[in-house]
């Protein structure tokens, strides 16, 4: 029997044991990419106002100083006088670390640490964040091995269907 919090469901998305390979940060790198393509200035405010709504602790940078997080999202980019990086992180669980770096308004570019990945709580807790990005933005979410989103994802939250998907296949 599968109990709830909030909208979803508390069962397994993935069993660890069919991907603990890929999650492995010595064999995939320790960073994978996660993407919402396709993005406009709305979906940007949709990740700031479920940010404050789920008052999910955060960090924003702009180059080397820490300043408070933007009310617009049109503040989170850097301006035209080509400001220093930007960098939002988020911690949507106490031991997962979201860093969020605003580029272009048309994805939104982000990764997770794998070392805080590791073993099937972990993996289910990932898995609650990937369908809460997800339904706030509402579209798909794609995790990429770290740098390289010219392969395709390893899995995806797909909207649609409302659940998450290990595309990857065996190690």
């Amino acid at each position: 029997m599968a109990c709830t919090i909030g909208d979803h469901r508390l069962v397994t998305d993935l069993p660890w044991d069919d991907v603990k390979q890929w999650f492995n940060p010595a064999e995939n790198g320790s960073a994978p990419d996660v993407i919402v393509a396709g993005t406009t200035l709305t979906h940007w405010q949709l990740v700031l106002d479920l940010i404050r709504s789920r008052g999910w602790p955060c960090r924003y940078e702009r180059g080397d100083r820490e300043t408070a997080v933007p009310d617009s999202a049109a503040d989170l980019f850097p301006g035209e006088d080509r400001e220093p990086r930007t960098l939002l992180t988020v911690w949507p669980d106490p031991d997962l670390e979201w860093m969020i770096r605003p580029q272009a308004m048309v994805e939104i570019l982000s990764d997770v640490d794998l070392h805080q990945i590791q073993g099937q709580q972990r993996l289910d807790a990932f898995c609650r964040f990937l369908r809460t990005l997800g339904d706030a933005v509402q579209k798909d979410v794609f995790v990429y091995s770290e740098g390289d989103n010219t392969y395709p994802p390893m899995m995806t939250y797909d909207a649609a269907a409302g659940r998450v998907a290990f595309l990857a296949g065996p190690w």
